[in-house]
């Protein structure tokens, strides 16, 4: 093969070019090597998540529209999605009552090449948002809608097995955030 001559004429370049580092001068000091934290892969972290998040969410709270807060009951089913080969965990969230019939459907997966997880987002109102987390707790992003760009900030906290709080948070300036929905669901 010709990959195995070329790679040792070129260590021997490196070490005739470091004219010390290879043989010569006093014996470096042992160092030890990083340790290395094994990489997340994307299968395993969406199976994780499933098995924490699948199935249908009762949830009761606020859904905030433009005349403020209306308490809310809302279904939250989650499932990984068969038609995308089990690639992406699928929310359908639906306000059952009250003022705001607000409904989404996201698609969440894990990044593995950025350790982060990703979800999009498209809702009734032709809006649609990407945001992205570090330990799917806290979801930031960019979101488009009826009412402009935003930012956005979604924290998910499992409280307890079966018990999930939801938050989601919006800016128009990147500063001064308001609420968007505030629920506790119990599955």
């Amino acid at each position: 093969m010709l990959i195995r001559p070329f790679a040792f004429a070129l260590a021997s370049v490196a070490c005739s070019l470091a004219s010390l580092g290879c043989g010569g001068g006093p014996p470096a000091a042992k160092a030890t090597p990083p340790k290395v934290e094994p990489a997340i892969d994307a299968p395993s972290a969406l199976a994780d998540a499933a098995r924490a998040l699948a199935g249908t969410w009762r949830c009761s709270g606020s859904v905030y529209g433009p005349d403020g807060a209306a308490a809310s009951e809302v279904t939250v089913d989650v499932r990984l999605d068969g038609g995308l080969d089990e690639a992406w965990l699928q929310t359908v969230f639906a306000v059952a009552s009250g003022k705001y019939k607000y409904k989404f459907t996201s698609y969440r997966t894990f990044d593995s090449s950025s350790s982060k997880w990703v979800n999009v987002i498209v809702d009734n109102l032709r809006g649609h948002a990407v945001s992205r987390s570090t330990d799917g707790v806290t979801w930031t992003g960019d979101s488009s809608g009826p009412i402009g760009t935003m930012k956005i900030r979604d924290t998910e906290t499992i409280v307890a097995p079966g018990k999930v709080k939801m938050v989601g948070q919006y800016s128009l300036d990147g500063s001064n955030w308001s609420t968007g929905y505030d629920l506790s669901c119990d599955k």
